[in-house]
């Protein structure tokens, strides 16, 4: 039987869930492939008769939230890949999609409510959910929503509508904590295009790609998709291979993969892309109606463009030539379709949405946006409730005002969902001091963090794959998509999800609970797409949809697309970026990035993330600066030598990978370790990167700057080892490729 077929007796099945059988092979969207009915909670042994059993769920928010299929054989989730249907990840995943099994086999998993001995002690003793339950409800029943709030990480859709329920019954205030550089990019998109959901690049069918400084094959905003689409993008058209050229001032892995790497001085991607403006603009190749929403965006005139941004007069702040900026411009209108991107350290300089505002803007003067090959805008979720409004997610300036407030008194009570801000933020924003003088705090982690640690109570969430949801991809492919997610194996420890918890507490304070349970609000949204009357899941009734759209993994609209509009007014005023630190004493630019395995840190607990080697550095397990061949030359370093970092803000002591390809001038290191708590595998290990940044801000949108910190490296005399996939080789040059030298602009 093949699987459109079996589709439609599946839907008529009266048992739960539906899961992808172990007959095909599984990934690769192959049709012959089948499917079996089960339920996974109710069948705890998921039919214990020898066979693989895949259910179709969804990646965690933080992660993408796209379609997945996990692989159970006897009741145990043994493999992770993406859903062969979902669109735009063509069943591809990434590993931290593989290491959802880690996190829940996990043996620092915290089992049962818990009560801490005293406050930040990191001692707990574990108390009856009852009394728990009870005694937070009792709490928000003294304080008030309006004297609490609840900081949560990255919200899957119906936890985002759940959340949404408990605030307004409560008037609890919610805050979201993402990485910064997010923020900026949200703010960019939001200000150009006039949509608050991110754009994903169409790069299947682009033949050129400007890229500046995005890490998109390694952690940015869709690292599966885009993967993929750039698999297309290199090879999926005969006879025609896509050109990539990145601008950008690290040799990252995806800068690895481009045809042209143009290192520049750190946060002048906005000034580059400035001058290809005023290139295309005085050549006659950005016709006016394209380019009035680019000067539009930037608060400039055609006249101010041409004198101000010339390439001549640019390329002194950028670190490259006139002529590599005209090549820059010549290749985005010989190479057609072309698409702009930017992101990563782009959005974390001081002058970051400058940055992304210049950058991505260029892509109305090519005429690519919502174009094939070009950029594609999101369209709002499907449903309003499946969204967390924008104005949740705060910026390290919104975070210090916050903590500002609990330590005065204004806000006494705080509970905390999968976000660790007392690790996440800087000290000086003064996470961890309000969370000290909080009257309450209350954890729903599933492991013991940095800021867990501080909490008085602990209610366990359990782990992803022992919940529902639903999940909507940002971005997503270009069109309305939503995935469902669903329990793939019977919950083990004494954990509740984090969306039951709070309904709970609904019914404990008397309030009207909009839903009794988690599922039962995952299943009553996704009847509520039914009512749309579109898309990818057509049902005669409520049952048949539910158990279609637990078969597909999900629902989709192709025709659901956002339109967008051109910028009204000046969305930020050109600027140079700037450094903490004085030059003389500074001499280095300290340039930090998120690991592809660990991000920034979120990731730490799990330990095949951990081992999974740094794309160039090929380092596991710790932490290291990259130093130029240049400099470790003129300080007399060598791989594996301890060196201390001083920045304004902090010293480490760290080993030094040289790295021929690292500009002089930078000095690199990896964010994801140096956690004081968060479990055996990742406690004790390296330097958090933000504690020697200091804590400047984009003044536009008041996030955290972790780009725009000067330091300088001394010699302690001493050596450490360091653990890499390439051993103790040093990188050399193969004889048979000419070699590439790597100048040192003047940051």
């Amino acid at each position: 039987m093949r699987r459109r077929d079996f589709l439609k007796v599946a839907a008529t099945s009266a048992t739960g869930a539906v899961l992808f059988a172990g007959c095909g092979r599984i990934g690769d969207g192959v049709p012959e492939s089948e499917f079996k009915i089960a339920q996974p909670v109710f069948n705890t042994n998921d039919w214990v008769y020898g066979r693989d059993a895949w259910f179709a769920t969804a990646a965690p928010p933080d992660q993408g939230g796209y379609g997945l299929i996990v692989r159970v054989f006897e009741g145990r989730a043994k493999k992770v890949d993406g859903n062969p249907d979902f669109p735009g990840i063509h069943g591809k995943s990434d590993a931290r999609a593989q290491a959802l099994v880690q996190e829940l086999y996990h043996p620092d998993r915290l089992s049962g409510a818990r009560r801490a001995t005293s406050r930040g002690s990191g001692q707990f003793q574990t108390i009856p959910w009852d009394s728990a339950l009870q005694e937070v409800a009792q709490i928000l029943r003294e304080v008030g929503g309006e004297h609490a709030v609840l900081i949560t990480g990255r919200l899957n859709a119906s936890q985002a509508a759940i959340v949404a329920a408990f605030r307004k019954a409560t008037g609890i205030r919610h805050a979201v904590l993402e990485p910064d550089e997010f923020v900026v990019l949200r703010t960019a998109i939001r200000r150009l295009f006039g949509v608050s959901t991110l754009p994903i690049p169409d790069l299947a069918n682009a033949r050129f790609l400007l890229n500046f400084s995005a890490d998109f094959l390694h952690g940015w905003i869709a690292p599966v998709a885009l993967a993929h689409a750039y698999g297309e993008f290199r090879q999926g058209k005969p006879g025609q291979r896509g050109l990539y050229y990145h601008v950008g001032p690290r040799l990252s892995g995806t800068a690895a993969n481009a045809d042209r790497w143009f290192p520049i001085i750190p946060g002048s991607e906005g000034l580059v892309a400035l001058a290809i403006a005023q290139v295309l603009s005085t050549e006659g190749k950005a016709p006016q109606d394209r380019l009035d929403p680019y000067l539009t965006a930037l608060g400039l005139d055609a006249t101010r463009l041409a004198s101000d941004y010339a390439p001549e007069r640019v390329a002194p702040a950028t670190g490259l030539s006139a002529e590599q900026i005209r090549e820059l411009a010549h290749a985005l209108v010989e190479h057609q379709p072309a698409v702009v991107i930017a992101g990563t350290s782009a959005a974390a300089a001081t002058n970051g949405l400058f940055n992304l505002v210049a950058t991505f803007g260029l892509n109305w003067i090519l005429g690519s946006v919502n174009q094939p090959g070009g950029l594609l805008l999101n369209p709002e979720p499907p449903l309003p409730d499946l969204r967390v409004p924008d104005d949740a997610i705060l910026s390290l300036r919104g975070w210090t005002e916050l903590f500002e407030q609990i330590r005065a008194g204004a806000i006494s009570t705080v509970l905390v969902y999968r976000a660790n801000p007392v690790y996440a933020l800087p000290s000086a924003s003064g996470a961890r001091e309000a969370l000290q003088a909080a009257k309450h705090v209350v954890s729903f982690s599933p492991f013991l963090d940095e800021t867990t640690t501080l909490a008085d109570l602990v209610l366990p969430d359990q782990a992803w794959l022992e919940q529902w949801g639903l999940s909507v991809p940002d971005p997503g492919p270009g069109f309305a998509a939503v995935a469902i997610q669903q329990p793939v194996v019977a919950p083990f420890l004494d954990a509740r999800a984090f969306g039951d918890v709070l309904l709970d507490l609904l019914r404990l304070l008397g309030q009207d609970q909009p839903w009794s349970t988690q599922e039962q609000a995952t299943k009553a949204l996704a009847l509520q797409l039914r009512s749309l009357g579109r898309g990818s899941v057509t049902a005669t009734n409520d049952k048949e949809f539910l158990v279609t759209l637990q078969a597909r993994g999900g629902w989709w609209d192709e025709q659901s697309r956002a339109t967008g509009s051109a910028p009204s007014a000046a969305a930020v005023q050109p600027r140079e970026p700037a450094f903490a630190g004085e030059q003389n004493q500074f001499p280095y630019v300290l340039h930090p990035y998120p690991l592809p395995s660990l991000g920034y840190g979120e990731l730490a607990h799990l330990p095949w993330l951990q081992g999974l080697p740094e794309p160039i550095s090929t380092n596991v397990w710790q932490t290291w600066i990259e130093v130029s061949q240049a400099t470790a030359d003129e300080l007399g370093l060598h791989t594996g030598d301890l060196v201390r970092v001083l920045t304004p803000q902090g010293v480490a002591e760290l080993p030094v990978y040289v790295n021929p390809a690292t500009q002089p001038g930078i000095i690199a290191i990896p964010f994801g370790q140096g956690h004081t708590a968060y479990t055996r595998y990742a406690e004790g290990r390296g330097v958090n990167p933000a504690t020697l940044v200091a804590p400047e801000t984009e003044p536009d949108t008041g996030t955290f700057a972790w780009a725009a910190t000067r330091c300088r490296i001394e010699k302690t005399g001493r050596r450490a080892r360091l653990a890499r996939f390439e051993g103790m080789v040093p990188a050399f040059q193969l004889e048979e490729f000419p070699i590439v030298r790597v100048m040192a602009p003047k940051a």
